[in-house]
């Protein structure tokens, strides 16, 4: 059972006043609005913001509430206490480690999640989320932690992790527009930070990565045009040529080839000469 008072940051002997007070901040904090970058996790946030508020707000409801949640946490204690009182296993430790993770990055610790993250990476390296999360919440906390090492500059490691989600959210269909952003990210980081900043050799090669996703026949083209414009550089005529060749056939009214047409045509009149 979702803990509403856990969502509103707030204990479950607080006050309507309190509540209210803390809805508010909550709300302003996760708005959709200011979380650009990542809009659909904002509206999803605030979405579940705003049902524990409604619920935790109105007496009736919340008196409600109150008794399935003691409820509820009374048959996980049965539960718990029915199991032999040994301790820890190495998995239930990593799993509260992983959830440890999950919740700083659901409230915006970044740099701590990375820090815990990195540890438990070094210290049991086989270690799989899937098997300490639900795949919603799998799905989320590597789509955080790609995010926060985007936004610290780990482009790299970034990239891994968004590539390895839309391999892991493929059989989660509601969870499209998830994946949609997260290819937009993928080819703005191998665009826009990792082919902009390399030399031409390996920027080819992140353009060929790029390729690797499902992209629409002008994202193609662009691809295409850049790893021509790649190739040139290199003095690579004949890939260069080929490679935009296949960008004018996706789109035939591909802008800003000028340049490149230029160069290509003057090594054309020197083959011939």
């Amino acid at each position: 059972m979702v803990n509403y008072y856990n969502i509103l940051e707030v204990h479950e002997e607080v006050s309507a006043e309190e509540i209210k007070r803390s809805f508010r901040t909550l709300i302003k904090k996760f708005h959709p609005d200011i979380n650009g970058s990542n809009k659909k996790w904002a509206e999803s946030k605030t979405k579940i913001i705003i049902q524990a508020y409604k619920t935790l707000s109105d007496t009736h409801s919340r008196k409600q509430y109150d008794t399935l949640h003691k409820h509820s946490q009374n048959k996980q204690n049965t539960v718990r206490d029915a199991k032999p009182k040994t301790s820890s296993t190495k998995s239930e430790k990593i799993s509260m480690e992983i959830r440890i993770i999950f919740s700083d990055l659901l409230n915006g610790y970044t740099s701590s999640a990375i820090e815990k993250y990195e540890y438990l990476l070094n210290t049991s390296p086989d270690t799989d989320f899937f098997l300490h999360l639900n795949h919603r919440d799998f799905i989320d906390c590597k789509f955080l932690l790609a995010e926060a090492y985007e936004k610290s500059g780990e482009y790299e490691l970034s990239i891994k992790l968004y590539e390895y989600i839309l391999e892991k959210g493929k059989q989660a269909a509601y969870r499209q527009h998830l994946l949609e952003e997260t290819k937009e990210r993928i080819r703005n980081i191998y665009c826009r930070k990792l082919a902009k900043k390399s030399s031409p050799d390996k920027a080819l090669i992140h353009y060929q990565n790029l390729l690797k996703l499902d992209l629409c026949k002008n994202e193609q083209a662009f691809v295409y045009k850049k790893m021509a414009e790649c190739s040139l550089k290199l003095q690579d005529y004949e890939n260069a040529l080929k490679y935009l060749h296949v960008a004018l056939s996706l789109k035939p009214k591909l802008q800003g080839l000028n340049k490149l047409r230029i160069n290509l045509n003057q090594y054309l009149q020197n083959c011939f000469i």
